[in-house]
């Protein structure tokens, strides 16, 4: 069935609309800074202006009907009395569909949107093992570009450089950290140079075709520390313990546990200060993840990333990253780069 209908059929209101980007690109497959979608009982209307109109056509005319204009110009299009609306939408553009809508009950089916995107086609899979391909290019293309003296700009703009030049635009701003910036699990990229002993974060992701990858790897410049041995050490095996475990039908909050406990039982879990993953697709993060307030259950189809992390303020930090599909009993591992403690 096409994924509108089942859309439709699951919201049971009379008209959805559907206005955020991520979700529009989902449910079309088309990329636009400029579209509303409404669908109707036997109606899929895409609407957007004649920058995109078209190429939209061409593109996906044969499942929507494609509409130069806005929402208001073609409110008549709305059917019934009973409006679907996802929640993420901006106050601004809530105040928009309320004007359009006027007296019709408007209904929130961001739920039923997340829930489809959850799962994964084969298609969306094999979108995201390309962008995962073309990541894991640029980070051994970067092992041989690093030096002593090079910057945190330099090498995070080397590694995004590798990825454009191969097809692929970036999934989100890399996080390229020297030393002492690794202890901080988000840190924004500087003019920092790399000296000899520091580890190297590089949390980096291209997206392929609308669709996300994600990884991350911890390296070390020159010889580590045995404490650097150590925690690089139990963040794999955390990592690898997680990886062995987590399955279909357990939730969020149980595969979060997997690695946490781990740590505890080796009383480092107080270093450990984010989730262990997230659910990745046309968004960095989507759906359903692995935090420890995580009630929603895993479901075969999801891909989710695998990050455990240990972070020593003012010292230094480890995250070893890879994304997996949710199989019924275990996970499939969709990044194929070295884990192992890499010395440059």
């Amino acid at each position: 069935m096409d994924i509108c209908r089942k859309l439709y059929d699951l919201c049971k209101l009379d008209t959805v609309i559907v206005l955020l980007p991520s979700d529009t690109l989902y449910l079309s497959g088309y990329s636009s800074t400029n579209c509303q979608i409404i669908l109707t009982k036997s109606k899929s209307y895409f609407l957007t202006d004649m920058r995109y109109y078209l190429e939209a056509k061409a593109s996906i005319g044969d499942r929507f009907e494609v509409i130069s204009g806005s929402l208001e110009d073609n409110k008549n299009l709305i059917e019934g009395s009973y409006i679907g609306f996802e929640k993420g939408i901006s106050y601004t553009e809530y105040l928009y569909l309320k004007q359009i809508c006027g007296e019709k009950h408007l209904s929130d089916v961001s739920e039923q949107i997340s829930g489809l995107r959850d799962i994964k086609s084969q298609d969306e899979i094999d979108k995201i093992i390309c962008a995962q391909k073309v990541t894991e290019l640029a980070f051994n293309e970067a092992l041989d570009f690093v030096k002593e003296g090079i910057s945190e700009y330099e090498l995070a703009a080397y590694i995004e450089y590798v990825m454009l030049k191969s097809g692929c635009a970036l999934a989100f701003d890399s996080i390229v950290a020297f030393g002492e910036h690794t202890a901080s699990p988000h840190a924004h990229r500087s003019d920092k140079k790399l000296a000899a002993g520091d580890f190297i974060t590089m949390d980096i992701g291209a997206k392929y075709c609308g669709y996300c990858s994600d990884m991350t790897r911890t390296v070390c410049f020159g010889n580590p520390s045995s404490e650097q041995t150590e925690i690089y050490q139990a963040v794999l095996n955390a990592q690898l313990k997680a990886l062995d475990n987590i399955k279909a039908g357990m939730t969020g909050r149980e595969g979060d546990a997997i690695a946490r406990d781990y740590f505890a039982s080796l009383k480092l879990d107080k270093y450990f200060t984010h989730s262990l993953g997230h659910g990745i697709g046309i968004d960095i993060h989507e759906g359903t993840g692995m935090t420890p307030r995580e009630n929603r259950v895993l479901k075969k189809g999801m891909i989710v990333s695998v990050e455990p992390g240990l972070y020593l303020n003012s010292k230094f930090g480890v995250r070893i990253e890879d994304m997996a599909l949710i199989e019924e009993n275990s996970v499939k591992s969709l990044t194929n780069a070295n884990k192992q403690l890499i010395i440059l």
